[in-house]
């Protein structure tokens, strides 16, 4: 036996959802089953939109909600089937829609928007969620698919300085190539950051240069127009790519990789006059083995006991002290907060590099001088990569809270979502 319970009872209150009442609830043996139906007993034709109020079938169906008072709660929904009475109208019947329920739906609106939120806010696998709300895989990224087709429209954001780094979405695999030989075949991912926001714009399923150039190319001509500066790691292939297809931009390198390739320059003498003195690799009775670590860091940084011991290896080796002393010249150089200081420490760098013979100084400064002009933006703007860097730790956290993502898509999709600003939490 149905009892209506009314229009405004403690039953609808308590289920709380929109335009809908609760008709009758039920103890049955697979769990609670609670019976709605909408409130508005007319509706309009989506054809002609003519208002009516006959009610043709009454048809019941079972769709997915929130959990009220625990997860056994089965909601049976009391649809209208609508008779139109416009007799100029092709269309004879509908089905009464509501915004919890549009046309079709077997989930309501607020779980979708609860599957989404939750997908948002935390770095967790599709599968629990879907667990968690007792929906399938598939259903869950449908909701983020159609979420994701909007937050990842790149066109309609306003991008005054983009920035562009790549890391590896799987590891390196090897397939047998079309002449019969094996090819390496290395999955990188390019990923493109708002470095106003921090916010990533797309992710790219290519290597390097090549990724770079199609994805602007894409881009509308006023988008490409926008972008006032690019910030970038020291790969020359992305300069290119950005030059081709930002013209106006002016693009800035971060130093980060500037130093790295000092320290590198450093590792690479050590190793040489290891070899050239001992015969051998370093061991750890050798002072510049021990302190390695200490040729690499910075010399304000390391405390009394730590710059006695950096003594005692430039002492033991005199190369190692000039090439110490360059690497300190590239710091004080980055340091530079004008274009005439830079000037200035420029000229200083150049008179030590051509003081010595070794080859690590001569391959470092001739990198540095291809990238001189990047150089000059990084100093005047002091632009660097750091927000795209932090993007990238982002998608790895992601890819290793999935388990290992084997399509693109999805892994892209739920980056975008991560960091599109939806979250609730």
């Amino acid at each position: 036996m149905i009892k209506d319970t009314g229009r405004i009872d403690a039953a609808s209150i308590l289920l709380n959802l929109t335009d809908y009442r609760v008709i009758t609830v039920t103890q049955e043996l697979a769990g609670r089953q609670v019976l709605v139906e909408p409130i508005e007993t007319e509706a309009a034709c989506p054809s002609c939109g003519v208002l009516t109020t006959r009610i043709q079938a009454r048809p019941v169906h079972q769709v997915k909600d929130l959990p009220a008072g625990g997860d056994d709660l089965q909601v049976l929904v009391r649809k209208r089937r609508m008779a139109c009475q416009e007799p100029a109208c092709e269309r004879r019947s509908f089905v009464q829609t509501t915004e919890q329920l549009p046309f079709r739906a077997r989930i309501t609106t607020r779980l979708s928007q609860r599957l989404v939120d939750e997908m948002s806010c935390e770095l967790r696998a599709v599968s629990r969620v879907a667990a968690a709300h007792g929906v399938s895989w598939p259903t869950v990224m449908a909701r983020l698919t159609t979420v994701g087709e909007l937050v990842g429209n790149v066109d309609r954001m306003f991008i005054r300085r983009l920035g562009i780094d790549e890391h590896r979405f799987r590891k390196v695999r090897y397939a047998l190539g079309r002449t019969g030989k094996v090819v390496r075949i290395e999955p990188w991912s390019i990923v493109f950051t708002d470095l106003d926001t921090g916010k990533i714009l797309d992710i790219v399923d290519g290597r390097r240069g090549t990724a770079v150039k199609k994805w602007l190319k894409n881009r509308p001509r006023y988008w490409r127009q926008r972008v006032q500066y690019v910030a970038i790691d020291m790969s020359a292939e992305f300069r290119k790519a950005v030059r081709e297809n930002l013209p106006k931009a002016k693009v800035s390198v971060d130093h980060f990789h500037v130093i790295a390739r000092a320290n590198l320059m450093i590792t690479q003498v050590r190793r040489r006059r290891s070899h050239e003195v001992h015969e051998r690799r370093g061991r750890a009775t050798d002072p510049a083995y021990k302190y390695r670590k200490l040729l690499t860091c910075n010399l304000e940084n390391l405390s009394i006991k730590q710059v006695e011991r950096l003594k005692l290896i430039l002492e033991s080796d005199p190369e190692l002290g000039v090439i110490y002393g360059i690497k300190e010249h590239v710091r004080q150089l980055l340091k530079t907060a004008d274009i005439h200081e830079f000037q200035s420490r420029w000229a200083v760098l150049e008179k030590s590099v051509k003081a010595t013979k070794m080859t690590e100084a001569k391959t470092l400064f001739r990198t540095l001088t291809a990238w001189r002009r990047e150089l000059l933006v990084f100093v005047r703007t002091r632009l660097t990569n750091a927000r795209s860097e932090a993007a990238n730790l982002t998608a790895k956290n992601l890819k290793r809270i999935g388990r290992g993502y084997r399509n693109h898509g999805h892994y892209r999709l739920r980056i975008l979502l991560y960091t599109a600003g939806l979250r609730p939490c």
